[in-house]
């Protein structure tokens, strides 16, 4: 019987709800998944944008030069670019992501605080789709639990294709009752022995599914 033991994140939940068996394939057997020209486009805008904010470079690709006014007024803002937070079982934020008591992984493109105020933001290429709300809540949940001290957290996402925010805000008393609604989702991936597959129409993106040539039986 095989286990996880690795940590968990936004990305680990959602494939596990979608199928507990392509879940195994990507995240304990690592199977190689192709990426697709949309994803390879969304790599080049998020590393472009993570460049400019830091400084490291001075120009937007055009499929980023919309958002430089946005882009400015961030930089002015004492912001992290690219953050990855690590928390153990007890929501205590670790020193990086890969120690060992690492159990959960949350990572946003840039989030700034402002007094007891703090905001974390996603940016996202391709149509504009309302966010997941485990995504939505996990970056606000995230950040609170690295800076306790804030009242209030927004997550905010920025659609870089339609120009469109989905932005949502939550007290800190909100997100400290979510944390218990986590640990209930996660349990039954640390539970799992079985891996069974859950057969759906998202079977047909699969590339572990059987007509892509992948192991899976469906």
């Amino acid at each position: 019987m095989t286990k996880f033991t690795d940590a968990w994140g936004f990305s680990k939940l959602d494939v596990y709800r979608t199928c507990p068996q392509k879940f195994k394939f990507q995240f304990i057997d690592k199977l190689p998944s192709p990426g697709s020209p949309a994803m390879d486009r969304g790599s080049r805008m998020h590393e472009n944008i993570e460049f400019y904010l830091n400084g490291w470079s001075s120009k937007l690709i055009p499929e980023n030069k919309n958002w430089k006014d946005a882009l400015d007024a961030l930089k002015l803002k004492d912001f992290k670019a690219e953050q990855a937070l690590g928390f153990d079982s007890s929501w205590s934020k670790l020193p990086n992501w890969f120690s060992k008591s690492t159990w959960l992984r949350v990572k946003m493109d840039a989030s700034y605080k402002e007094d007891t105020n703090g905001k974390a933001i996603d940016f996202k290429s391709g149509k504009y789709r309302v966010p997941s709300t485990e995504q939505v809540e996990l970056y606000a949940i995230g950040l609170h639990a690295a800076n306790p001290e804030l009242e209030k957290v927004s997550a905010e996402f920025w659609f870089l294709d339609t120009g469109e925010i989905y932005e949502k805000t939550y007290t800190a008393e909100q997100l400290l009752k979510l944390r218990s609604k986590y640990e209930k989702y996660v349990a039954p991936i640390y539970a799992d022995e079985t891996w069974k597959p859950t057969p759906s129409n998202e079977c047909r993106w699969c590339s572990y599914s059987k007509t892509k040539g992948g192991k899976c039986v469906f």
